[in-house]
Protein backbone atom coordinates (compact mmCIF):
# COMPACT_ATOMS: atom_id res chain seq x y z
CA UNK A 1 0.00 0.00 0.00
CA UNK A 2 1.55 3.31 -1.23
CA UNK A 3 1.58 6.46 1.44
CA UNK A 4 -1.04 9.26 0.72
CA UNK A 5 0.32 12.02 -0.83
CA UNK A 6 0.26 14.88 1.27
CA UNK A 7 -1.04 18.37 -0.41
CA UNK A 8 -1.12 20.62 2.89
CA UNK A 9 1.50 20.83 5.60
CA UNK A 10 0.17 21.21 9.26
CA UNK A 11 2.60 22.74 11.66
CA UNK A 12 2.82 20.56 14.82
CA UNK A 13 0.35 22.04 17.64
CA UNK A 14 3.31 22.48 20.12
CA UNK A 15 5.19 24.61 17.20
CA UNK A 16 1.70 26.51 16.85
CA UNK A 17 1.35 27.27 20.23
CA UNK A 18 4.71 28.67 20.34
CA UNK A 19 4.18 30.69 17.47
CA UNK A 20 0.88 32.03 18.49
CA UNK A 21 2.41 33.29 21.70
CA UNK A 22 5.26 35.11 20.01
CA UNK A 23 2.82 36.27 17.23
CA UNK A 24 0.50 37.88 20.10
CA UNK A 25 3.56 39.35 21.94
CA UNK A 26 5.06 41.22 18.83
CA UNK A 27 1.05 41.47 17.48
CA UNK A 28 2.34 45.28 17.05
CA UNK A 29 5.42 45.72 16.11
CA UNK A 30 6.15 47.27 13.01
CA UNK A 31 7.31 44.54 10.38
CA UNK A 32 11.00 45.37 10.73
CA UNK A 33 11.05 44.85 14.71
CA UNK A 34 8.98 41.82 14.53
CA UNK A 35 11.58 40.43 11.76
CA UNK A 36 14.16 41.30 14.49
CA UNK A 37 12.79 39.47 17.37
CA UNK A 38 11.66 36.54 14.86
CA UNK A 39 15.31 36.01 14.15
CA UNK A 40 16.42 35.96 17.78
CA UNK A 41 13.10 33.73 18.55
CA UNK A 42 14.33 31.37 16.10
CA UNK A 43 17.83 31.33 17.80
CA UNK A 44 16.04 30.68 21.44
CA UNK A 45 14.04 28.53 19.86
CA UNK A 46 16.68 26.77 18.06
CA UNK A 47 16.04 22.86 19.21
CA UNK A 48 12.21 22.70 18.78
CA UNK A 49 12.36 24.81 15.37
CA UNK A 50 15.25 22.61 14.34
CA UNK A 51 12.77 19.23 15.18
CA UNK A 52 9.96 21.10 13.57
CA UNK A 53 11.78 21.61 10.21
CA UNK A 54 13.39 17.88 10.68
CA UNK A 55 9.34 16.12 11.03
CA UNK A 56 8.09 18.29 7.72
CA UNK A 57 11.02 17.08 5.58
CA UNK A 58 10.49 13.57 6.77
CA UNK A 59 6.91 14.11 5.53
CA UNK A 60 7.81 15.58 2.08
CA UNK A 61 7.56 19.41 2.59
CA UNK A 62 10.24 20.81 0.31
CA UNK A 63 9.76 24.39 0.84
CA UNK A 64 11.20 26.44 3.34
CA UNK A 65 10.18 25.98 6.73
CA UNK A 66 10.92 29.14 8.35
CA UNK A 67 9.46 30.71 6.41
CA UNK A 68 6.20 28.99 6.47
CA UNK A 69 6.81 29.65 10.36
CA UNK A 70 7.19 33.13 9.74
CA UNK A 71 4.63 33.90 7.79
CA UNK A 72 1.83 31.65 10.11
CA UNK A 73 2.82 33.97 12.97
CA UNK A 74 2.88 37.23 11.12
CA UNK A 75 0.04 37.16 8.64
CA UNK A 76 -1.98 34.39 10.47
CA UNK A 77 -1.98 33.77 14.44
CA UNK A 78 -1.12 37.03 15.40
CA UNK A 79 -4.43 38.41 14.14
CA UNK A 80 -5.97 35.36 15.24
CA UNK A 81 -8.28 35.70 18.90
CA UNK A 82 -8.07 33.51 21.67
CA UNK A 83 -11.78 34.07 23.03
CA UNK A 84 -14.14 31.98 21.23
CA UNK A 85 -15.96 33.75 18.70
CA UNK A 86 -19.96 33.68 18.99
CA UNK A 87 -21.93 31.11 17.39
CA UNK A 88 -22.93 31.99 13.65
CA UNK A 89 -26.17 32.85 12.65
CA UNK A 90 -27.67 30.07 10.63
CA UNK A 91 -27.47 32.20 7.94
CA UNK A 92 -25.61 35.26 6.56
CA UNK A 93 -27.20 38.30 5.54
CA UNK A 94 -26.16 39.32 1.68
CA UNK A 95 -26.26 43.04 0.22
CA UNK A 96 -27.49 42.74 -3.05
CA UNK A 97 -26.65 45.68 -5.99
CA UNK A 98 -30.26 47.52 -5.35
CA UNK A 99 -29.12 47.87 -1.47
CA UNK A 100 -31.61 45.12 -0.09
CA UNK A 101 -30.76 42.33 2.31
CA UNK A 102 -31.46 39.03 2.21
CA UNK A 103 -30.59 35.67 3.49
CA UNK A 104 -28.13 33.58 1.76
CA UNK A 105 -28.16 30.08 2.07
CA UNK A 106 -26.37 26.67 3.27
CA UNK A 107 -27.35 23.88 0.22
CA UNK A 108 -26.12 20.59 1.29
CA UNK A 109 -25.76 18.22 -1.87
CA UNK A 110 -27.50 15.54 -1.87
CA UNK A 111 -26.39 12.24 0.03
CA UNK A 112 -26.27 10.09 -3.35
CA UNK A 113 -23.97 12.53 -4.56
CA UNK A 114 -21.67 12.54 -1.71
CA UNK A 115 -21.65 8.41 -1.22
CA UNK A 116 -20.20 8.38 -4.87
CA UNK A 117 -17.93 10.97 -4.25
CA UNK A 118 -16.27 9.24 -1.16
CA UNK A 119 -16.71 5.75 -2.91
CA UNK A 120 -14.73 7.43 -6.01
CA UNK A 121 -12.07 9.20 -3.41
CA UNK A 122 -11.41 6.02 -1.58
CA UNK A 123 -10.68 3.81 -4.82
CA UNK A 124 -8.52 6.29 -6.32
CA UNK A 125 -6.59 8.13 -3.83
CA UNK A 126 -3.99 5.12 -2.86
CA UNK A 127 -2.59 6.18 -6.73
CA UNK A 128 0.68 7.21 -6.78
CA UNK A 129 -0.06 10.13 -8.98
CA UNK A 130 -3.47 11.03 -7.49
CA UNK A 131 -4.32 14.70 -6.88
CA UNK A 132 -7.83 15.92 -5.78
CA UNK A 133 -8.13 18.47 -8.57
CA UNK A 134 -7.54 15.39 -11.24
CA UNK A 135 -9.57 13.03 -8.80
CA UNK A 136 -12.62 15.81 -9.41
CA UNK A 137 -12.24 15.78 -13.72
CA UNK A 138 -12.27 11.58 -13.45
CA UNK A 139 -15.36 11.82 -11.17
CA UNK A 140 -17.36 14.21 -13.16
CA UNK A 141 -16.42 12.54 -16.18
CA UNK A 142 -17.39 8.75 -15.00
CA UNK A 143 -20.69 10.68 -13.39
CA UNK A 144 -22.48 12.89 -15.73
CA UNK A 145 -25.26 11.89 -15.26
CA UNK A 146 -25.71 12.03 -11.69
CA UNK A 147 -24.08 15.54 -11.75
CA UNK A 148 -26.98 16.35 -14.00
CA UNK A 149 -29.18 15.69 -12.03
CA UNK A 150 -27.93 17.70 -8.86
CA UNK A 151 -27.24 20.81 -10.33
CA UNK A 152 -31.02 21.04 -11.70
CA UNK A 153 -32.02 20.29 -8.30
CA UNK A 154 -30.06 22.64 -7.30
CA UNK A 155 -31.40 25.54 -9.96
CA UNK A 156 -34.35 25.05 -8.23
CA UNK A 157 -33.25 25.99 -5.14
CA UNK A 158 -31.89 28.50 -6.71
CA UNK A 159 -28.39 28.86 -7.18
CA UNK A 160 -26.74 30.96 -9.33
CA UNK A 161 -24.96 28.37 -12.53
CA UNK A 162 -21.30 29.60 -11.72
CA UNK A 163 -21.43 28.91 -7.66
CA UNK A 164 -23.01 25.44 -8.44
CA UNK A 165 -19.83 24.36 -10.05
CA UNK A 166 -17.52 25.80 -7.16
CA UNK A 167 -19.55 24.30 -4.95
CA UNK A 168 -19.46 20.68 -6.42
CA UNK A 169 -16.11 21.18 -6.94
CA UNK A 170 -15.04 22.56 -3.24
CA UNK A 171 -17.46 19.92 -2.21
CA UNK A 172 -14.92 16.88 -3.67
CA UNK A 173 -11.38 18.48 -2.34
CA UNK A 174 -13.27 18.64 0.82
CA UNK A 175 -14.24 15.33 1.29
CA UNK A 176 -10.31 14.09 0.02
CA UNK A 177 -9.54 15.94 2.68
CA UNK A 178 -11.37 14.46 5.48
CA UNK A 179 -10.61 11.14 4.06
CA UNK A 180 -6.98 11.51 3.13
CA UNK A 181 -6.94 12.07 7.16
CA UNK A 182 -8.00 8.71 8.35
Amino acid sequence: MTANKIFRFKLSDEIMELITQFAKTYQHADRHAYKEAWQQWTTNQQEIVGSEIARLKHLGYDGDVLDKMFKAGRYYFRSKTTTPAPAPAPAALVKTDDGEKRRRGYYVLNPDILRDMDAHITAQMNQHDFKPAKGFDQFCEHHKDLLRREIARLIQIPIATEKIAEKIKKTYKNRYFILSQH
